[in-house]
């Protein structure tokens, strides 16, 4: 099927010079691969191990060469500046962390602070108390976090890591002391177990290293018992031990149950939302091998699950593009026969579903961009609107992860309205605002505006596209600079309406920001996201390339003026956008993306994300793969955008080498006037900076560079 030819190995350097850009020198030994009958050429392979000295000093001769030629456009410390300003006006996001009891656990970072900070208090009016300030853990270190609380509230699961990496240890804290517990397990992520405070299952990676492409492979499930040797851990899932489970090497295990439930659940999954699940009774949970009962397979297209008591309630788009919400007994499941509780339809598709002690709470959505909740009663099964009397869109979250009480979390926002959070019990059908709910300040909101509209893509298919703008700077004469993003990927909807004060600073420039709803994500049910799926994928940036279209046809902007973002799989999206339409746009910022899809299966999380992409090992998949491979649609002569190309170095999702490629190749073969920028983060991973000042130099560059390269005076290079 593969046949690798290796065409020339030289160790001479070739200097680079793109018009008046003079990059660092970059090696080429071309290689080139004949897959299903193909040749793929590539001249940057070398390049794959990113811990080569070679490709290490590669990568800092770039990130060099990109600081000194961003540190050039002025205007970036009044960006700063005016981050900062807006950041100050947040009297401080509180973001629900969960709820044992009485006692509220919650982060937030106050204003002027680099970091969020996990907070708790006995009662909403209890005093507030610091649980966990992430800077004063290790002396000089900024850790990452993640917590999940025990049933009782009187422990908390940490997992620390650094930089981003998202790989860390697992540590116990004792909430009454505030002190962290002996137990210390190293490269893992883990839950307790039930109503335990002191049983905690974890799946633990091989090590901390990022870049190992085995890593992320045939991840044992294990428990340990806090106080006990890790050495005496029990191993309670795998590959191994259950062969008859066919569990693969890039499938993540999970084992969860609920307090008024008799069974235990273990839980098959993969980047593909349709999950497996086996069951067996909780009394079992403790045998040296359980004797798992299969639940659901792929085939049953299970996105979510709950139980309650005997019964058990599954989303699925099975039979409903748009969702259905159905229920089985697990004395006798039979998912053919499950009874239908709730259909969504064309207008309102079953987004999410929380469970609390006695409802089942129903997000529901409209293109991705208007919400409206229903609540399901598990005890009279009556369903009903819940009506928050807030203006803007509100969703929920559970605040109680273990269903000991009907109260949750609304999460009121919208593109011009600032996030906030409202409790809400359910039984009593009352919303209030306790310490949670915050009063904002943003000037100039009044004048900020949106439209929701739907365009024709290429195929005919209506695409949404939300565009926000300051309607007293909008002129609908081409000359406003636009900022549009985009994903289409998993079936996620990954814009939904939410204000960004961090878009401040553009909008307040006349700036107009777009965000298109393309196919692959999930704004139109499920058969949107299969039309942006492995063979269905030029979907996505065709849809992107007709909003393009679409703005510059009705004169918010023109080619001149258009940039145009989007991170990770959206990488995707932003390198096949401007190699297939590269006269659309000024300015591209694909930033930690997936732009070489081809070689993606041979990064560490590669293995993981064939489900979603595909493999080079199908013929068909490979096609696919090839198709929305933007490093081999680099065409030499082409006259491309202006391009700030980011990596996090210690990003475990979206290998360095990857994004590296996609910039050494552009540098070399772009025949525009316009620069090539690898932008290089040491400190950070897939998700930017841990502090604030680490994510506001790295939005001041991307700004900066959006602004000065569609013309801007403030930040021309003098």
């Amino acid at each position: 099927m593969k046949k690798v030819t290796l065409i020339c190995m030289s160790a001479a350097f070739q200097l680079i010079t793109a018009q008046q850009f003079s990059y660092p020198p970059t090696k080429k030994v071309a290689v080139t691969d004949e897959i299903w009958g193909q040749k793929i050429q590539d001249d940057y392979r070398w390049m794959e191990d990113v811990k080569n000295p070679e490709m290490v000093s590669w990568l800092k001769s770039q990130a060099d060469f990109t600081n000194s030629q961003l540190s050039k456009i002025p205007g970036q410390d009044q960006l700063i500046k005016e981050l900062k300003q807006y950041e100050q006006m947040n009297p401080g996001l509180n973001i629900p962390a969960g709820k044992s009891g009485k006692r509220y656990f919650y982060n937030r970072k106050n204003a002027g602070e680099q970091v969020r900070k996990l907070y708790y208090r006995d009662g909403e009016n209890g005093a507030e108390k610091l649980l966990f300030d992430p800077q004063k853990f290790i002396a000089g270190k900024t850790m990452d976090y993640n917590t999940q609380i025990s049933d009782d509230g009187s422990r908390i699961i940490f997992n620390l890591s650094e930089s981003g990496s998202e790989l860390g240890d697992i540590h116990i804290m004792e909430v009454s002391t505030g002190q962290f517990l002996a137990d210390v397990i190293p490269h893992s992520e883990g839950y307790f177990f039930d109503t335990s405070k002191s049983e905690i299952i974890y799946r633990q990676f091989k090590s901390y290293d990022v870049h190992d492409p085995e890593n992320n492979l045939n991840l044992p499930l294990k428990l340990h018992k806090i106080g006990t040797p890790i050495s005496s851990d029990i191993l309670l899932a795998s590959a191994e031990k259950y062969p008859e489970l066919g569990i693969k090497p890039m499938d993540y295990l999970g084992i969860s149950s609920y307090k008024n439930s008799p069974y235990v659940f273990l839980g098959i999954f993969t980047v593909d939302p349709n999950a497996i699940f086996y069951y067996a009774p909780k009394s079992d949970f403790k045998n040296k091998k359980i004797v798992w009962k299969k639940l659901v397979d792929q085939r049953d297209e299970i996105h979510q699950m709950f139980v309650d008591g005997e019964d058990v309630y599954f989303q699925t788009p099975k039979g409903n593009s748009n969702f259905r919400l159905i229920k089985t007994s697990l004395k006798n499941p039979d998912i053919a026969n499950a009874k239908v509780i709730l259909d969504g339809n064309s207008n309102w598709k079953i987004d999410r579903v929380v469970q609390t002690k006695d409802f089942l709470v129903i997000d529901q959505d409209h293109n991705g961009i208007q919400t409206k909740i229903v609540t399901y009663n598990l005890r009279n099964g009556k369903e009903e609107s819940l009506n928050a009397n807030l203006e803007g869109n509100v969703m929920s979250m559970p605040f109680n992860e273990n269903q000991d009480d009907n109260e949750i979390v609304l999460i009121n926002t919208g593109w011009t309205k600032p996030f906030n959070v409202f409790p809400y019990d359910l039984a009593a059908k009352k919303k209030w605002e306790n310490f949670l709910t915050v009063k904002f300040n943003f000037p100039n909101l009044e004048n900020l505006a949106y439209e929701e509209i739907e365009y024709p893509s290429h195929d005919g298919a209506m695409v949404p596209l939300s565009i926000v703008y300051d309607k007293t700077k909008l002129k609908k004469d081409g000359s406003n600079t636009a900022f549009m993003m985009g994903y289409g990927s998993y079936g996620m909807i990954a814009y939904a309406p939410v204000f960004q004060r961090n878009y401040l600073p553009l909008l307040n420039r006349g700036v107009v920001i777009a965000f298109a709803h393309v196919r692959g994500g999930g704004e139109k049910g499920n058969d949107w996201y299969l039309a942006g799926k492995k063979t269905t994928k030029p979907n996505t940036w065709k849809d992107f390339n007709a909003a393009a279209e679409y703005l510059i046809k009705n004169k918010f902007t023109s080619p001149e003026k258009l940039g145009i973002t989007g991170a990770s799989a959206g990488g995707i999206l932003i390198g096949r956008a401007i190699t297939e339409r590269p006269d659309l746009y000024k300015v591209a910022i694909p930033k930690v993306g997936c732009l070489n899809t081809l070689r993606m299966e041979f990064s560490a999380n590669g293995p993981v994300n064939i489900p979603e992409f595909g493999t080079i090992k199908d013929e068909t998949e490979f096609k696919a793969l090839y198709e929305m491979d933007a490093f081999q649609h680099i065409k030499k002569g082409t006259k491309y955008p202006a391009q700030l190309i980011t990596t996090g170095f210690n990003d475990p999702r979206v290998d360095s080498f990857i994004p590296a490629k996609f910039a050494a190749k552009m540098q070399d073969q772009n025949a525009s006037q316009n620069p090539v920028y690898l932008y290089v983060d040491y400190k950070a991973g897939h998700f930017g900076g841990s502090t604030m000042d680490e994510q506001f130099a790295q939005l001041s560059k991307e700004f900066a560079f959006l602004l000065s390269e569609t013309g801007n005076p403030e930040f021309q290079v003098k």
